[in-house]
C-alpha cells in the first residue's frame, strides 16, 4: 500500500510548476540575466538610475520583512532578526524590485517609486499569503499603481517614456516619419532612445532572455508567443495599409514589450501550468497590448496587459478543458481563433485614422 502513496514534495513554492526546480536558482537567474540591463541602465542614465534601483528594491524588501514580523508578532512568536518567511533569502523580493525599478523613467518622483513598491509587494503578493499563492505580478502591478496614483509619475511614464517611441506613432499610429527621430536600429541598441530606464535596449534584454533559456529557467513559449503575437497583428495591419515591414519592427523593438515578455509574463506563480494554457495566456497577452496600443488611450499596454490577463491564469488551467498537450481539436479552435481576431483587428484599423 505504502506504494500507491503519492510523493508529497517538501519544497519552496511555486510547486506545480517545475517540481524539480529551485526557485533560489530561478530567481538568482533572473537576477543574473538582467544585469547586462542594469548596467546599461547606470551608464547611460547615471545616478538618477542607482537612486531608482535603490529605492525600489529597498521598499519591496522593507515592506515584506516588516510584514512578516507583524505576522510573526501577531501569531505570537517571539521576535527573530533572520524571519523565516522572508524571501531575501531566495532572491523573490529583490528580483521584483530590481524589474520594478528597471520599468520607471530616470524623471520619476523618489516618493512615487517607494509608494508604488510598497503597494506593489504588499498587494500583489502579501496579501495572498506571501510567495506561490500570488495572483499578480508583484512588479508590474508596482507599476500600473505608479502610473494611475502619481499624476507626474504617470505622466512621464506613459507620456514622456512611452511618447520616445510609442508615444509618437500613437499620434500618427501609420506613419514612417517616427523613423526619423527613431530608427530601428537605435531602437535595438538602445543608444540614444530615451525611456524607461531598463526597457530601452532591445539587445541586451533578448541577451538576458537568451541566458535564461539556456538555463531553462523561464517557459520560453510565452516569451515567443507573446512577441509572436504582436508581430502578426502588426503585419496584418501593414499588408492591410500598405505599410512596409517596418511597421512590425517597431512594435517589437519599441517600449516595454521584450522587458515585459521575458521578465514579467513568465513569472511562474502568475502564468499557467500546462503547455497550451501557457500558448493561450502568451497569445491573449499579445493581442490585449496590441489593442491597447492601437485603440486605446496609452501608447503602451505591456503592463496593463499582464495584469488583466494574470486574473484569468485559473481559467486557462480550468481542468474540465485543459490537457497537458494540444489536441487536434485544439489546434483547430485556436487557429479559427487567431484568424478571427486578424480579421477583427484589421476591420478596427479601418475605422482609426
Amino acid at each position: 500500500m505504502d506504494t500507491l502513496m503519492p510523493k508529497i514534495i517538501r519544497k519552496t513554492s511555486p510547486y506545480l510548476r517545475r517540481p524539480q526546480a529551485s526557485v533560489t536558482r530561478m530567481m538568482r537567474d533572473v537576477t543574473i540575466a538582467l544585469l547586462p540591463v542594469t548596467v546599461f541602465a547606470i551608464w547611460k542614465f547615471g545616478w538618477a538610475a542607482v537612486v531608482i534601483l535603490l529605492l525600489s528594491i529597498i521598499s519591496m524588501l522593507v515592506t515584506e520583512y516588516v510584514y512578516y514580523q507583524v505576522v510573526d508578532k501577531v501569531n505570537g512568536e517571539t521576535f527573530k532578526f533572520k524571519n523565516k518567511s522572508f524571501s531575501l533569502y531566495n532572491f523573490s523580493a529583490l528580483t521584483s524590485g530590481l524589474i520594478f525599478g528597471l520599468t520607471v523613467p530616470d524623471s520619476t518622483p523618489w516618493y512615487a517609486i517607494v509608494m508604488s513598491g510598497v503597494l506593489g509587494i504588499f498587494l500583489g503578493k502579501l496579501i495572498f499569503g506571501g510567495l506561490g499563492q500570488n495572483v499578480f505580478n508583484p512588479a508590474a502591478l508596482a507599476r500600473v499603481l505608479l502610473v494611475v496614483n502619481f499624476t507626474v509619475a504617470s505622466y512621464e511614464i506613459d507620456t514622456v517614456a512611452g511618447v520616445t517611441a510609442l508615444g509618437e506613432i500613437s499620434n500618427n499610429l501609420f506613419s514612417s516619419g517616427v523613423l526619423e527621430n527613431f530608427s530601428l536600429i537605435d531602437l535595438f541598441t538602445g543608444i540614444g532612445i530615451p525611456g524607461s530606464i531598463g526597457e530601452v535596449s532591445f539587445f541586451l534584454i533578448l541577451l538576458g532572455g537568451i541566458y535564461l533559456a539556456v538555463r531553462t529557467s523561464f517557459e520560453v513559449r510565452i516569451p515567443l508567443v507573446y512577441v509572436g503575437t504582436v508581430f502578426v497583428l502588426a503585419s496584418a495591419v501593414a499588408i492591410y495599409k500598405g505599410l512596409g515591414i517596418w511597421y512590425p519592427m517597431f512594435h517589437i523593438l519599441s517600449g516595454g514589450l521584450i522587458f515585459g515578455a521575458i521578465f514579467m509574463a513568465t513569472d511562474p506563480v502568475t502564468s499557467p501550468i500546462t503547455k497550451p494554457g501557457r500558448v493561450y495566456f502568451a497569445f491573449a497577452l499579445g493581442v490585449v497590448t496590441f489593442f491597447i496600443r492601437i485603440f486605446g488611450s496609452l501608447p503602451e499596454g505591456v503592463v496593463f496587459a499582464i495584469l488583466i490577463m494574470n486574473m484569468f491564469v485559473s481559467s486557462f488551467d480550468y481542468h474540465k478543458w485543459t490537457y497537458s498537450r494540444f489536441t487536434k481539436r485544439q489546434g483547430v479552435i485556436f487557429g479559427i481563433v487567431i484568424l478571427l481576431t486578424i480579421l477583427v483587428t484589421i476591420v478596427g484599423v479601418s475605422y482609426v485614422s
